[in-house]
Parts: C-alpha cells; structure tokens; sequence
C-alpha cells in the first residue's frame, strides 16, 4: 500500500515534468536558490562536524569561466553528495534517482532548496525528459550535478563502473563545462580529487569517446586519491573484507536497498547477459554485491526485464 502512495506521487511529479517541457516553462528560482547557496553549505558544514567527519582536498579547486558546469561526481556512499556538496560554492541542481526516500521529510525540502531533478531509471521517457530538463536548466544559466555510475560503486575491481551518457550528452548539446570530480572514504575521512574542466565545443564531437574519455579521467583522479593513501599488504586483507564493506556502506543508510545497484546503475546490455549466464551456470564470477542479494532474495526476479 505504502508502495502504491509513493508510485502514485512520482508519477505525479513525473507527469509535471513532462508538462514543463511541452508548455515551454521558464525555469524558476534560479536566483533565489543561489541566494539559499551559502545558507545550505553552512549546515551542511555543521552536519559534518556533528558526525565528527572530515574532509581533505588533493588539489586546488578548478577554475570556472563563466559559462555552466556539469558537476560529474563518482559515487561509493551515502555521505558523498553531503560531502561534495558543502566544497562547491557554486549553485547545482543535483539529478537523482531514489524520489522515495530523498523527497521526504527534512531531506526533501533541503534537497529541492539545493535544486534537485528526480528520475525514474525505469521509464525510459522519463530519462528522456530528464535529460531534456539537464538541458533546459543549463541553457538557462544553471550548473548540473551528476552521479553517473548511477548508484554506489560497490565493485571490487571496478575503479570506476560504466556511465551512463547523460553528462556528455548535455555538454555537448548546450557547451557546458565538465568537471569530473573523484571521492573516497575512509570511515570518517573522505578525499576529494577534482580535475580539470573538460571544455566541449561544438556538436560534431563523438560522444562515445568523449564518454570513455570521462570516466578514463574520474579512474584517474580516483586511483591518485588510492596512491596517495598507500599500499597495504594483501595478508592484512581478509578474505571477507569486501562483504563487509558492502555491509558497512548499507549500515549507513537503513533505506538503501541492493536492487538499486541493477535499477539505477548503468549496465551495458553484454554486462547484464553475462551475469545472467553465470548465475544460471552457478559459478562465482559474479559480483560480491549480485552474490549478497541472490542470496538475500533468490533467483526468480533475476530476469532480463530486472537485470
């Protein structure tokens, strides 16, 4: 029943969407949210101190020249968004895909505050739109922010998993600037690396490339974050040590569920028909995450149309 009342106000706000785009709507409040900017760091800055975390910045902040920026973050926890947030002093409207959870409560007006456009991952249409709202929003002067892996990073060999086209597509379309930006945690330390803005000048541009280019920088910028962290022997890893990441990380937010690493997470078609030919065949060469929620909730919904 619960399911059905929030079902019901995402389609609401989906069918606003869609209705922002066929009546030509200006956007709104673009200047009242940069005078909330400040206002919204500050307590983010507090809610940080109260959870006793602290924050290390590899390099200097990248220069912007004003024109909008797309803000293309990787993504490997709850407290990532927080923590990026409270560094950037310019405003952003931050895409997002869990409206159940993060339009509610205190979280909610926050984040609609801030500047939040929610998708669902699971109607194609409404990517569509939403990408045409990242559009719209950057032709009007706004800066976007984007997690394209889509939801946590949870790979144990994956430095940073496919992204989806969304970021690339919108600089291309509207001359935005790029600014790929990499996190880590520590339990209650997190490293921020931000690169160099990627400029993206006309539209003749290979989006494919250019969207392997991104995340070949995002892999970059996180592997100096682990070259600076140093090496650690492989005898003081145990063997369940990934498991209990993906525990620790889960811990963090009660709401989070495993189905949104296949609902959310950009996976390539080839990707997808290989895990489903290695469940079928029962070996492991899935990933730990896969393996948890297999055997959390079984087979039967392991189907083409699920993953």
């Amino acid at each position: 029943m619960k399911n059905n009342k929030w079902e019901k106000k995402l389609q609401k706000y989906k069918n606003r969407k869609r209705n922002f785009l066929i009546k030509n709507e200006k956007c709104k409040f673009l200047k009242l949210k940069k005078v909330f900017r400040p206002i919204i760091r500050s307590g983010l800055f507090i809610q940080r101190k109260i959870n006793g975390f602290s924050v290390e910045i590899m390099n200097e902040k990248s220069a912007f020249h004003n024109k909008p920026i797309i803000f293309v973050v990787t993504h490997i926890g709850k407290w990532d968004f927080e923590i990026v947030n409270e560094q950037i002093q310019e405003q952003f409207y931050v895409i997002a895909a869990d409206y159940k959870n993060l339009s509610r409560g205190l979280n909610g007006i926050i984040l609609k505050a801030n500047g939040i456009v929610y998708v669902d991952e699971r109607d194609k249409a409404d990517k569509m739109n939403t990408k045409e709202i990242m559009i719209r929003l950057l032709r009007c002067g706004a800066n976007i922010m984007i997690f394209p892996e889509g939801t946590w990073n949870l790979s144990e060999n994956s430095i940073v998993n496919d992204i989806a086209y969304g970021a690339v597509y919108s600089a291309i379309e509207t001359g935005a600037s790029i600014c790929p930006i990499a996190i880590e945690q520590y339990d209650k330390r997190f490293v921020i690396n931000m690169g160099k803005t990627i400029e993206v000048t006309g539209k003749n541009i290979n989006k494919k490339k250019l969207n392997c280019e991104l995340r070949d920088m995002l892999a970059t910028l996180k592997w100096q974050i682990w070259e600076r962290e140093g090496l650690k022997k492989r005898s003081d890893i145990s063997d369940d040590y990934w498991k209990n990441f993906i525990e620790q990380r889960r811990r963090e937010w009660k709401e989070y569920s495993l189905r949104e690493q296949i609902i959310n997470t950009y996976i390539p078609e080839e990707k997808r028909q290989y895990w489903l030919t290695q469940i079928e065949l029962k070996t492991k060469n899935i990933p730990t995450w896969l393996e948890i929620l297999k055997n959390e909730e079984g087979l039967g919904w392991m189907t083409n149309d699920n993953l």
